[in-house]
């Protein structure tokens, strides 16, 4: 009685561990960030200004940090700064219209 419980115990045991297990993600499914990966910036982070900044604040901000990576600017530094510039101006544009929408009218 007493091996017919252990080894009910063990098959259920084993079960659960089979059934608990994360199914892998279909492919192109996007991957969840991972815990030692460091979280994206947020807007307010991108264009230096307080989360709390006003419009003009913003707008000022936004002017400022996409400046520096103008194409004149960027053209003669070759390929990989170039697409490193693009990179950032895509993320600074994207800052200013979430801090757009997030920002009080004015």
């Amino acid at each position: 009685m007493v091996a017919a419980f252990v080894l009910g115990f063990w098959v259920v045991s084993l079960l659960l561990r089979m059934t608990s297990r994360v199914a892998p993600a279909p492919e192109g499914t996007p991957r969840a960030a991972a815990a030692d990966e460091p979280a994206p910036p947020r807007w307010f982070e991108v264009l230096e200004v307080d989360e709390h900044a006003s419009r003009a604040e913003i707008t000022a901000a936004y002017k400022r940090r996409i400046s520096q990576y103008a194409p004149d600017r960027i053209q003669q530094m070759g390929g990989e700064p170039i697409a490193l510039a693009e990179a950032r101006s895509r993320e600074i544009n994207a800052a200013y219209e979430t801090a757009l929408r997030h920002s009080p009218s004015a």
